[in-house]
């Protein structure tokens, strides 16, 4: 199977989507922050707080909802490849111990494992693997971090102790956690970051199964 078909095809469908929502919603913060119709300011209102300063966080949370429904798309792309992958080369009954490696996480578990069971480095592709560890710790808390109390999702603990400055904490000041949001230029840093990964581990596909034939051979000539 062509899996880089398959990830080319997501991630294009990621970039389309971000593309063609997140404008919608920036395009309202520009006319406020503009004081354009339908945003002018007639002196309304309450005094203390900027002209249409809900109208502005929620358009700034809209875009925040968006890109954390792209990090997820892209998680969800990986973990599926990472599946297929193991399908591909008949581990699949190696996945059960994968799971019991206790990395932290799913990500680097699988990264682990491909180090010490497959022998495939996910650093020799030169793909930054740091980055994508961020992005998926930024989905994690972009699904389970949002704040009751606000429309924002913030950074945890965990993931503020690996990455304390994250590449996709938003630009304001924090107080206490590091609000999330995720910008179009880190966002296709993500994707081709994945690609790379993904188009490196899809040649390594076809070096294990060589050296797999070549012990099976081996091991058939020793007897």
């Amino acid at each position: 199977m062509d899996l880089m078909f398959f990830v080319n095809k997501k991630l294009d469908q990621v970039n389309y989507f971000y593309d063609t929502v997140v404008p919608v919603f920036e395009e309202i913060k520009r006319k406020i922050e503009a004081g354009e119709e339908p945003y002018t300011n007639d002196g309304c209102g309450d005094p203390e707080r900027m002209p249409f300063e809900e109208e502005g966080e929620r358009a700034q949370t809209a875009i925040d909802m968006a890109g954390g429904a792209c990090l997820d798309h892209l998680q969800s792309t990986f973990h599926q490849f990472l599946g297929e992958f193991m399908r591909e080369i008949g581990a699949q009954q190696l996945i059960p111990r994968l799971k019991k490696m206790k990395k932290g996480s799913w990500f680097a578990n699988y990264h682990e494992f491909f180090r010490t069971e497959l022998d495939i480095d996910w650093t020799a592709s030169g793909a930054d693997i740091d980055l994508l560890e961020q992005a998926i710790l930024t989905r994690n808390d972009f699904t389970h971090n949002f704040s009751f109390t606000t429309l924002a999702a913030f950074q945890t603990r965990f993931h503020e102790e690996k990455y304390p400055a994250t590449v996709f904490a938003d630009s304001s000041p924090a107080i206490f956690n590091k609000r999330l949001s995720v910008q179009k230029e880190t966002l296709g840093r993500t994707m081709g970051t994945l690609r790379q990964l993904c188009e490196y581990l899809s040649r390594e596909r076809f070096q294990f199964l060589k050296r797999l034939r070549q012990a099976r051979k081996a091991a058939k000539e020793s007897i």
